[in-house]
């Protein structure tokens, strides 16, 4: 049953517009970040933080664009999720999905499965556009590549678009939440953009111990498998219990909630 309003959304998904907005939004914050870091790169270590041209050439080279984009991205991918659920109730379609499925919870879970998968779409995409850039960039600067295209080098650029898709559909689960809340894509995105990005960086900047507990912060943890903050799998089993918690509370909001437009 679910499976109809997934066919549903993908309807409006497959929209030129949105699709190469989207597509196009996601590859270029991927390329723009591999691009900046390997043109930034040095030759030794120094204090501004660049990586080297040593540890690009790494097997772990190749996945920097995806693994340094992490709040670009997620900023992109929580827009898009808050503006087509958002838009439902702006533009008045939702009491007409709501007639063809009265199940609500039938029709987010399946509209929401529709745009994770888009999203992830997007970023499998996106590190494809990014995989040319990178090799051509590479080229530029004089970086061998051939630890890139070792099994070790595919399997850590396999793991970082992994850990980059689960963080992604997190970001985008969170503007699913606030435009089914707050009903209006653009109260959304600002709310949610406000709060992941200039809210918890207060926060730790006043309490650095708070970013163990942050969202946004764990999201990025989740990303980057595992940093200073949080380990992995911390990461993603605290995350993982915010975002339930608020799916639990987003659907009964839902479901009790009169639709009359």
């Amino acid at each position: 049953m679910i499976f109809r309003p997934f066919k549903s959304e993908w309807i409006k998904l497959r929209r030129r517009r949105l699709w190469y907005g989207s597509y196009g939004a996601i590859a270029g914050v991927v390329v723009m970040t591999t691009v900046v870091r390997i043109a930034g790169a040095t030759h030794r270590v120094g204090s501004s933080g660049n990586l080297t041209l040593t540890q690009l050439a790494r097997a772990g080279g190749l996945a920097q664009g995806v693994t340094g984009s992490t709040i670009l991205l997620g900023a992109v991918s929580l827009s898009i999720a808050a503006a087509q659920f958002g838009g439902e109730f702006a533009h008045g379609t939702l009491r007409n999905l709501l007639v063809r499925e009265p199940r609500r919870a039938r029709l987010i879970v399946g509209n929401g499965l529709a745009i994770l998968s888009f999203i992830v779409g997007a970023v499998a995409a996106a590190t494809v556009v990014d995989i040319g850039a990178a090799f051509v960039m590479a080229h530029a600067r004089g970086v061998t590549t051939a630890a890139w295209t070792s099994g070790t080098g595919m399997g850590d650029l396999g793991i970082a678009v992994g850990d980059m898709a689960i963080a992604v559909c997190g970001f985008a689960i969170v503007g699913m939440i606030l435009g089914i809340l707050l009903k209006s894509s653009v109260i959304a995105i600002a709310t949610g953009l406000a709060v992941l990005l200039p809210v918890e960086t207060i926060f730790t900047d006043a309490v650095p111990e708070t970013a163990r507990w942050l969202p946004g912060h764990l999201l990025e943890a989740v990303a980057q498998g595992g940093t200073s903050v949080a380990g992995f799998a911390a990461a993603l089993v605290t995350v993982s219990a915010y975002l339930a918690g608020a799916v639990a509370v987003t659907l009964l909001v839902f479901a009790r909630r009169d639709v009359t437009s």
